[in-house]
């Protein structure tokens, strides 16, 4: 029995990549949707008629809608002698029209620039430096240029990072953006992309003047939105003045001295008189059971592979802001969310 239970195991790592491709398909084919919109559980014949590619292969279908009930995103029932699929509480966040909508994550995360850096894992594992080997042998130049070059997935990457933004705000203001944001009238958002994140701040603290800073082809695609004040520059030269610099999913993209360079940066941008910077990234908890702990795992290497950077542990964090950045103190709090929020203070 335990040579059945680990063989089963490893089958279904080998086919782990099945799960992500079906929930895309689910993705694509609009399937939460169709099913919320139609108020209740539906059959085989009534979800192909709403698919938007005629003519649709009923026994495919079935075989697709069979698998993602196994995977439990959707519920499978017989109603009045019918059978009927109805939404799994995972299928909510697939439903579009709310800040906790994942599908734009979903999207990002399935494309094949982004599961592609996975087959040149073992060649990362010779790379003592430089640019990851990985995404470059996957897509034949660095992340930042292949992104510049391909404005379609440019698209498709800031729409997904702006649906992470969604997730974590959303989070984070329902559990402490009151001690977070209090006692601040100026707030810069480093990286800040096309301003998701920080539009958050500016409604909830109408009185703190929120400004995005990011590089200019970022600043030049965001929307402008009247509440927020976008400026182009970089982060290695420069950081706009203000009470509280905020990085979202910033410095996980870069190495220890990368990281060492912009907190010195942000130091200089804060006020000595209770200045100080709000980082939102993911704590590693390496040695506890949590929801998270895989998912936070499988980000590390996703940074591994695609631009140089690392998540952290509480134990990296701390060397990283107070001992080799020469900050005074920080403090963790955890959110419902993937990313923990760290208020680090210079002085």
């Amino acid at each position: 029995m335990e040579n059945l239970s680990s063989q089963a195991k490893l089958w279904n790592f080998i086919y782990g990549f099945a799960e992500s491709l079906v929930l895309k398909c689910a993705v694509q084919l609009d399937l939460a949707n169709i099913i919320h919109e139609n108020g209740t559980p539906m059959t085989l014949s009534e979800l192909s008629s709403h698919l938007r590619n005629k003519p649709v292969n009923q026994d495919a279908l079935y075989r697709v809608m069979r698998y993602l009930v196994h995977m439990e995103i959707f519920t499978k029932s017989s109603i009045d002698g019918e059978l009927r699929y109805g939404l799994a509480p995972p299928a909510k966040f697939l439903v579009k029209g709310w800040d906790n909508c994942m599908v734009d994550s979903i999207l990002l995360m399935t494309d094949t620039f982004s599961m592609s850096p996975y087959h040149y894992l073992k060649e990362e594992l010779s790379n003592n430096g430089g640019t990851c080997i990985a995404f470059e042998k996957a897509m034949g130049t660095n992340i930042w240029e292949y992104l510049a070059e391909h404005p379609e997935k440019n698209q498709l990457f800031n729409e997904g990072m702006a649906n992470d933004s969604r997730l974590t705000m959303s989070a984070l203001m329902k559990d402490c953006s009151s001690t977070t944001f209090e006692g601040i009238t100026t707030l810069v958002d480093v990286g800040g992309g096309t301003g998701t994140a920080v539009r958050y701040i500016a409604k909830a603290f109408p009185h703190i003047k929120c400004t995005v800073y990011d590089l200019p082809q970022v600043i030049a695609t965001s929307p402008g939105y009247p509440e927020i004040n976008f400026v182009e520059g970089d982060m290695f030269k420069y950081i706009p003045n203000a009470d509280a610099i905020m990085m979202k999913s910033v410095l996980h993209d870069w190495d220890d001295k990368e990281c060492i360079e912009i907190l010195k940066r942000c130091k200089e941008a804060v006020p000595r008189d209770g200045g100080k910077v709000i980082i939102i990234d993911i704590v590693l908890n390496v040695k506890s059971e949590h929801p998270y702990t895989k998912m936070r795992l499988t980000f590390d290497l996703d940074m591994m592979l695609n631009s140089k950077g690392k998540e952290r542990t509480e134990e990296e964090w701390k060397k990283l802001i107070q001992d080799d950045a020469g900050y005074k103190g920080y403090k963790i709090t955890q959110i419902s969310a993937l990313q923990s929020v760290i208020e680090a203070y210079p002085y």
